[in-house]
């Protein structure tokens, strides 16, 4: 099967004709206080203060504490002189499989909830309790510092039992407050929670760059009285001193000697961890036979994990943002999550019901998916190349079909980059419905890399792939690799201009297309 405009639409329709009535709720006022009733009739007297297990219709919305952790240095410890080798993926993910087992038990220690790992990034909230009171904010804050200050103890452990002292963990973190939305469009054995708003946005970009330390908002700052430094690009540059962490810690919070015994804690949680999950056997990969759609995560493990050459592909909502702000600041929050899981639902689709590939997970308002072609021996990566590059044509395809069919996200666009290399893919971390889906390599930083730099109109192949390309496909890509409004007509004229098949049908002929072959 391959995209077909016409069964693009009318999924498209079936899922806005599905989306339930949104229910938007203020986590203080409202979601806590149905929590705390459902859970007293289960008899549990105790309610977290998190956002969990959200239907499809519901959207809460919470003042929060966002915070990034990133290992800056991650790249180098998948690598051998330069190289990706099996042994330097396994011994990257095993660090990765127990930092992630780590830090969701820090989290949990200082009352902050794991929104999700990106690779080497780490994204978690603290909820913000009655955000008017200044003095709650703060403690949000110092409690978010203190995980962040545990992360960089834990730091020497994990270069000690895992790397061996061959490269020693290099932290940058991003902190920001602000009004989010939260959300989950997973299924129960894939929960997807996401928090979406400016300030989990503008954490994150503190949390990108290549020196170390913490790096605060000028929100946070003024919260504490520090010196403003003027916008997000003077932010990225200024590292919080040692007093300035203090004075963000509210002084006893971030207490020397409880992060030392904190960390002593989770220094031997992660080695019974270890032993209890990859011992001394480590990661054991095999070639999964394509395609990819049929790789069952919850089988994955560190002793049964997949490597192979695929195209990684990150498909991302450009704007949506800016347009979930505004949306919350208007009152127009429902129709803002609806045309996310709308659009979101049908790139999924795309992906793996008219491409069989495999989708890792959503990062916020972007996909993250895996594509390959071969048999049960070998990867094809040359008609991997031209499968994936149809594939991200059928994306802005439906996108724009979408954007058609939804009013209200006309403002929105699609950025997408895509890159071939061999690549790990596991669930790792703590077991069960805490266990995350992990894809890592060079080929999936560098799709993300090719989408970071394309517009809401752009698609940029990735180096390797484009070597790998036909000559048509190569074409398609005139402008350092990047490609505008690359749509699937666009696609299969050029390089497959033969094996266009026009269905008869009502609509315009050239809208009807469904093409095979891929």
């Amino acid at each position: 099967m391959s995209w077909s405009y016409l069964r693009a639409q009318n999924r498209i329709a079936s899922s806005i004709a599905a989306t339930p009535q949104m229910r938007v709720e203020l986590f203080e006022a409202e979601y806590l206080p149905r929590i705390r009733e459902v859970r007293a009739k289960m008899g549990d007297a105790e309610t977290p203060r998190v956002v969990r297990d959200l239907g499809p219709g519901d959207a809460v919305l919470t003042d929060t504490v966002q915070l990034y952790i990133n290992v800056i240095n991650y790249d180098a410890m998948r690598r051998d002189a330069g190289a990706e080798t099996e042994a330097s993926h396994a011994r990257a993910l095993s660090f990765l499989h127990l930092h992630y087992a780590a830090l969701d038990r820090a989290s949990d220690g200082v009352g902050a909830q794991r929104i999700d790992y990106h690779g080497p990034r780490m994204h978690a909230v603290v909820t913000i309790d009655h955000p008017q009171d200044s003095t709650n904010v703060r403690e949000a804050v110092a409690r978010a510092l203190q995980l962040a200050q545990e992360t960089i103890a834990l730091s020497e452990a994990a270069s000690r039992d895992i790397l061996r002292g061959q490269t020693r963990p290099v932290f940058r973190i991003g902190i920001d407050i602000g009004r989010c939305v939260a959300i989950d469009s997973g299924r129960k054995d894939e929960r997807e929670p996401l928090f979406i708003g400016g300030a989990a946005n503008h954490a994150a970009k503190l949390a990108e760059g290549s020196s170390p330390g913490i790096y605060p908002s000028d929100r946070v700052r003024a919260l504490f009285g520090l010196r403003q430094v003027g916008g997000i690009v003077a932010e990225r540059v200024s590292k919080a001193s040692e007093y300035e962490v203090a004075s963000l810690g509210a002084g006893s919070v971030l207490d020397a000697e409880r992060i030392e015994r904190r960390a002593d804690d989770l220094r031997t949680a992660m080695r019974t961890h270890r032993d209890a999950t990859i011992g001394m056997a480590g990661f054991v990969f095999h070639h999964h036979r394509p395609p990819l759609r049929s790789i069952d995560y919850s089988r994955l493990s560190p002793s049964r994990s997949v490597r192979m050459p695929l195209v990684s592909i990150f498909a991302d909502l450009d704007g949506y943002t800016a347009y979930v702000d505004a949306a919350m600041a208007s009152g127009g929050t429902a129709e803002a999550v609806r045309d996310l899981h709308v659009i979101r639902g049908e790139l999924n689709a795309v992906l793996q019901d008219d491409f069989d590939g495999r989708k890792v997970r959503f990062i916020g308002d972007c996909i993250h998916g895996l594509i390959a072609v071969g048999d049960d021996q070998r990867t094809d990566e040359r008609t991997s190349v031209e499968k994936a590059t149809a594939c991200v044509g059928a994306l802005r395809s439906s996108f724009d079909l979408c954007i058609e069919m939804l009013p209200t996200a006309r403002r929105l666009g699609l950025a997408i980059g895509f890159e071939i290399g061999s690549t790990p893919i596991s669930r790792i971390g703590i077991r069960g419905d805490r266990s995350v889906r992990v894809a890592s390599s060079h080929a999936t930083l560098a799709s993300e890399e090719c989408q970071a730099v394309c517009s809401g109109t752009e698609t940029r192949i990735g180096d390797h792939a484009y070597t790998l390309a036909s000559p048509d496909t190569r074409r398609l890509f005139p402008a350092n690799g990047k490609s505008k409004n690359l749509n699937f007509d666009t696609v299969l004229l050029q390089s497959q201009p033969a094996a266009a098949a026009v269905e008869e049908a009502d609509a315009p002929v050239a809208e009807n297309r469904s093409y095979g072959g891929f």
